[in-house]
């Protein structure tokens, strides 16, 4: 059996960003609200943990291996570790947890968080994803952020104090009335720390947000124009290579033997079971997904499935590995696509290769394509084209 990997989101947070949109929720909004109650960890991990538990005997999941889980949401390391610690045996009794590995979770910098860190580390994570965003406190302030600059040193210190010697920072550039030198000073912050992993995008307007909403109204200054936006870009590509962290993906850098082995299940299509509020999965050729609010979720969760769709067929299947397969770096074998999706991709999508090759956007190399350099600035056009 090829193994598994496990997604758990925590969608509770201290504070919903404005930037922000992840399904999340303030967690104290759902209390004054009485969506939840004061037990809202040991429900929602009972939730969880049941979820789990259906999912595999429906799926005929049972002992299959599994190589990454990932803790994400929302801000998972508000969870109590106790509860998360209660998830992982769950899984350790339902499948084969596989030797090394990789079980990340999401932190957010601030001192409770922080104090959480040992206890992870002793029920088994072995990976932190820290979302500093920005080490400048008037960025951080700009981003509705709840942190400051130090807060987030201290958070990768206290990390590093609790045993972790695997560790990701996310950083944002493109932040209203951010300057390069502001962008550049936050890569270097970064760097000066030493993670092993680093995840440098720029900030995304998107519908549905409050930045989208001021956005939408023209009350939203500062952005940057596209001059700046690609000055940051060749600055992060720049100074991450001069400090010997490899590109991999579109926003994702690592030191050797650091790449983020679940996203890279992602975007090579690999099969995922995700369990909690909203969580996707993708199990034999079907992907489904969970209610989203966290108290419907508790209350259904023998029958949590919101939605299903079939990806199994070919002309899905390979729509999808190329749209997820051009955000490596290594970009997608034409062989590979063909054997795991069942169909030449070249009879579906030769024009589009085509026409993006002479473009400049794509290139290839035998029977690999890969994105150019142009093509990773200007992904998100190249990889709609395969939708």
């Amino acid at each position: 059996m090829t193994p598994l990997s496990i997604y758990i989101h925590i969608p509770f947070c201290i504070h919903k960003c404005g930037y922000c949109d992840f399904n999340s929720y303030a967690l104290d909004g759902l209390l004054d609200k009485g969506r939840i109650g004061e037990d809202w960890a040991a429900a929602y991990a009972v939730a969880a943990v049941r979820d789990i538990e259906s999912r595999a005997a429906a799926l005929g999941l049972a002992g299959r291996p599994v190589e990454t889980v990932f803790f994400g949401g929302g801000t998972p390391s508000l969870f109590p570790a106790p509860e998360t610690a209660r998830i992982l045996r769950s899984l350790r009794e339902r499948f084969e947890i596989l030797p090394g590995a990789e079980i990340s979770l999401e932190a957010n910098p601030g001192a409770a968080e922080a104090e959480r860190f040992a206890a992870l580390r002793e029920a088994g994570v072995n990976r932190i994803s820290i979302g500093v965003q920005s080490f400048g406190d008037a960025a951080l302030s700009r981003l509705e952020r709840v942190h400051t600059g130090e807060d987030a040193r201290e958070a990768f210190r206290s990390a590093r104090r609790a045993g972790f010697e695997n560790i990701s920072l996310d950083l944002m550039f493109g932040i209203p009335h951010q300057g390069l030198d502001e962008a550049a000073a936050d890569v270097e912050s970064a760097l000066e720390l030493g993670p092993e992993h680093l995840s440098a995008y720029e900030l995304t307007i998107e519908p549905g947000t409050n930045f989208g909403a001021l956005h939408a109204r023209g009350e939203l200054d500062g952005l940057p124009d596209e001059d700046a936006a690609l000055a940051m870009w060749e600055m992060r590509d720049r100074l991450l290579s001069e400090a010997d962290y490899e590109r991999y993906e579109i926003s994702n850098f690592s030191r050797p033997g650091f790449r983020c082995r679940h996203n890279l299940n992602y975007w090579r299509r690999g099969e995922y079971l995700g369990a909690g509020a909203g969580a996707h999965s993708l199990i034999g050729g079907r992907r489904f997904w969970n209610h989203a609010r966290p108290d419907r979720y508790i209350g259904t969760f023998n029958e949590p499935t919101a939605g299903e769709e079939d990806v199994g067929c070919a002309e899905k299947a390979i729509g999808e590995t190329f749209m997820l397969g051009l955000r490596l770096t290594e970009g997608v074998s034409l062989d590979e696509a063909a054997r795991s999706c069942g169909a030449d991709p070249e009879k579906k999508f030769g024009s589009v290769f085509s026409d993006l090759i002479e473009s400049g956007l794509l290139e290839r190399d035998g029977r690999t394509l890969r994105l150019t350099r142009r093509g990773l600035l200007l992904a998100n056009q190249v990889l709609q084209r395969f939708i």
